[in-house]
């Protein structure tokens, strides 16, 4: 079931999808992306993004590409829709099912050798798993495939895509009330780097802090209390 800290996410994203319905064969990728972003500011939702937030609409698409299809499944009945909105996706995932059995290599490959498009499908995993639409474990193997690779880029993309991961899954904690001070800060890190196993660079406080604003919308007060840092402001 999906955390109470995402259901407005998931509303919005149903709803846009309910608009999208109505008249599917009118939509190309980029009012899709006009309409999620005008949903999204409408409704005050915050996109999900790290330290990079160019394109970050664009980026956002695949949430609500895995609502629409692993949510409503509505991947059948809006075939033609899907094939034309979402191509991008639907090749990330490709690339991630690629991870997922083991080929980091291959998955590169069809990365077309892009840092960015492979950490792209994580991160299309990512959104399903934080919407409880895969298991954690997924993720986590996957990290550790491309972490045991002897191709540095795809090495490079497991460590920074943990850091991340694991500034979200802190940011969430603040937002939640669960990480309350310094101390279950530290414990919080160290318990989630353990859970995801390989060795990467530990998010400092200021990524930690720019996600909980940035993307949970956490009172400056509150991070100020719980990381002891300012707040970096909105960039988009």
């Amino acid at each position: 079931m999906v955390k109470d800290i995402y259901k407005p996410k998931v509303k919005a994203l149903t709803d846009i999808w309910s608009i999208t319905m109505q008249e599917p064969d009118s939509y190309d990728r980029e009012k899709a992306k006009i309409l999620l972003e005008e949903k999204y500011k409408e409704e005050g939702i915050l996109p999900f993004r790290g330290f990079n937030a160019n394109d970050v609409y664009e980026k956002e698409l695949s949430s609500l590409y895995v609502i629409g299809k692993y949510g409503l499944g509505l991947n059948e009945e809006a075939e033609s829709l899907f094939s034309r909105v979402f191509y991008v996706e639907e090749n990330y995932e490709k690339i991630e099912s690629i991870i997922r059995h083991g080929n980091p290599e291959e998955a590169f490959e069809a990365a077309e050798r892009s840092k960015d498009s492979l950490a792209r499908s994580l991160r299309l995993l990512f959104t399903m798993v934080v919407f409880s639409l895969a298991e954690e474990d997924i993720l986590l193997n996957d990290l550790r495939t491309l972490f045991n690779s002897d191709t540095d880029e795809i090495k490079h993309t497991a460590k920074s895509f943990s850091r991340f991961y694991t500034a979200f899954r802190l940011a969430e904690g603040i937002a939640e009330g669960t990480i309350r001070d310094k101390y279950t800060f530290i414990a919080s890190k160290k318990a989630i780097s353990i859970k995801i196993g390989i060795d990467y660079p530990l998010p400092r406080e200021d990524y930690v802090a720019l996600i909980s604003s940035n993307v949970f919308d956490v009172k400056d007060k509150v991070i100020n209390r719980v990381l002891g840092v300012k707040v970096p402001q909105r960039n988009f």
